[in-house]
């Protein structure tokens, strides 16, 4: 993924009303219990992470309020020892950073989805009836 998506701060702080807010939720991580790397014996590799990606217009509970959300999971290979970064020592930053370099989707496909879901309902194009029977 190129460079040119980097999260700003309007991400988390909505500027007006009817702007969208992408946010990660990361709700779990898989680790290998321990790989040797290049000579480098590693505990606790990350080889998974397991998240959602939200986008929301609005207050909840209040009117104008929209929620959409699409969850997967980015699988980790070939940790480098040179720049490993313990388990314990990594921040919620870090792991965005790995979910921001994604390339299948890329967050820029998961935010236009998102967009297009809310847009949906915002302005429905169909809906289910009662059964006229």
């Amino acid at each position: 993924m190129g460079a040119d998506y980097l999260p700003t701060k309007s991400h988390k702080m909505a500027k007006t009303k009817n702007e969208i807010i992408y946010e990660w939720v990361i709700s779990s991580m898989n680790c290998r219990i321990q790989e040797e790397v290049e000579g480098q014996e590693l505990r606790n590799v990350v080889n998974m992470v397991h998240w959602r990606r939200t986008a929301t217009i609005g207050t909840e509970g209040e009117e104008g309020y929209y929620y959409a959300d699409v969850y997967g999971a980015l699988s980790l290979t070939n940790p480098n020892p040179n720049d490993f970064i313990l388990y314990e020592n990594l921040t919620k930053v870090e792991v965005e950073g790995w979910l921001n370099e994604m390339t299948e989707p890329t967050p820029q496909d998961l935010d236009a989805s998102l967009e297009k879901n809310i847009e949906l309902q915002k302005n429905p194009v169909e809906e289910t009836l009662p059964l006229p029977f």
